[in-house]
């Protein structure tokens, strides 16, 4: 088997279909596409455009009826498909950056946020104002255009979350080798993990490890002092 070959064979597989959506916002979740940031551990989800349609499905971004449709429309455009993605990586370290800087209570550079709104605008030329439930929401059809149709919803969401919500409500996990962002809906705003079962439990148990090692190490230097 070539280098090649052993590198990707040692790659664990995309979860991009599966992946728990513990964001609590469509825009953190879309950021946590990517784990274990700045580490050893970092995987990338989204690592081609199939995968993007299957978290946008799994998200639900956009319905399953429109993801066949984009997947076939862009089946045979391998280029088209590609600039899709790079463009939707892009964003997704914009809002990642952003989140952080809410998460370290930041001020978040203005020129982020300039950016962000412009592609929001420019999603914005792509949708259309329909009713439901009562009021009128943004709506996106990929049949007028794939990227916006992605975007639109997850700039949205960036854009509601700053300008109507608690800011002081956005962390970031405190796992170690984890980094996902998820918007604190517990009354007393005291979480710390994306998900206890996960992150939470690593934590415990590195700890109890810790105090084991601790006291084995207390343990020799009391069977080491003179007698």
């Amino acid at each position: 088997m070539s280098a090649h070959r052993r590198i990707k064979a040692s790659i664990p597989p995309s979860r991009a279909g599966s992946l728990d959506l513990v964001g609590g916002e469509l825009a953190w979740d879309f950021t946590n596409t990517s784990s274990g940031r700045g580490s050893p551990a970092k995987l990338e989800h989204l690592r081609n455009f199939d995968t993007l349609i299957q978290w946008v499905e799994h998200a639900r971004v956009m319905p399953p009826s429109d993801c066949a449709y984009a997947r076939a429309e862009l089946a045979g455009h391998p280029r088209r498909s590609q600039r899709i993605l790079e463009r939707t990586i892009e964003m997704r370290e914009l809002i990642w950056m952003i989140g952080t800087a809410l998460a370290e209570q930041r001020p978040v550079s203005g020129k982020l946020l300039e950016l962000l709104s412009a592609v929001h605008a420019e999603n914005l030329r792509h949708a259309e104002m329909k009713m439901r439930f009562c009021s009128y929401i943004w709506v996106w059809n990929p049949r007028r255009d794939i990227q916006a149709a992605i975007l639109g919803p997850i700039t949205l969401s960036a854009l509601t979350l700053l300008m109507e919500k608690d800011l002081q409500r956005t962390k970031r996990c405190a796992g170690q080798e984890c980094g996902w962002l998820f918007y604190d809906t517990t009354k007393n705003n005291r979480r710390r993990w994306c998900e206890m079962r996960v992150c939470g439990n690593r934590a415990k148990v590195r700890a109890a490890r810790q105090r084991q090692r601790q006291v084995r190490k207390t343990n020799r230097g009391v069977d080491e002092l003179p007698g």
